[in-house]
């Protein structure tokens, strides 16, 4: 609605206002907890947690952002070896995607409580800025292969991930204007309303 949030990854707080406030506040989590992934689907607030990695749902009240937990900690077979974890969204379904040597993506089942592997999006594709979740397009989007992972990375380079073929396709973008320090800059996704 219109509710806007920043936060910052490993941290216990969450700032937020509203577009009819004048000032932001901030809402710390109980329990300790530090946030590594925050996303909205459907209007409900999700969370990832540190240090448990547990998934849970957040309803901000005034200074406290009360955690309430779906599962106590994501199984030791989905972070085994894991580099990183991101919250998604693709058509409503809260997602998410795993890097170890490669990438695996889980949707999450409310019913049972449990993250269940999937090996497609639909045909959509899910785009990421340093690391964050940054939009998901569906499959009529020209230049956009369907059921992939693109990620912006660091030193002005891109990569396409395959959950199809499980392919890994790092591109280094070289446009005009580009800064000589290849780390000043890093790009990022632009991508329209899919509202």
């Amino acid at each position: 609605g219109d509710l806007i949030i920043a936060f910052t990854r490993w941290q216990p707080d969450i700032y937020y206002c509203r577009t009819v406030d004048a000032h932001w506040r901030a809402a710390w989590c109980d329990g300790g907890y530090q946030l590594y992934s925050l996303i909205s689907v459907k209007g409900k607030l999700y969370a990832l947690t540190y240090p448990n990695y547990g998934l849970a749902t957040v309803e901000l009240d005034n200074n406290s952002a009360v955690l309430s937990f779906l599962e106590d900690k994501l199984s030791a077979q989905t972070v085994l070896n894991c580099s990183t974890l991101w919250l998604a969204e693709c058509h409503g379904e809260l997602l998410l995607v795993v890097r170890t040597s490669t990438y695996h993506v889980f949707r999450w089942k409310s019913p049972e409580r449990k993250w269940a592997r999937t090996e497609s999006l639909g045909g959509c594709s899910l785009f990421f800025n340093g690391g964050l979740f940054a939009n998901c397009l569906g499959p009529d989007h020209p230049g956009v292969r369907r059921d992939c992972l693109y990620f912006t990375g660091s030193l002005g380079n891109w990569s396409e991930y395959s959950l199809v073929d499980r392919s890994l396709h790092e591109i280094l973008a070289d446009y005009p204007g580009r800064p000589l320090r290849e780390d000043c800059f890093p790009l990022a996704w632009v991508l329209p309303s899919i509202c």
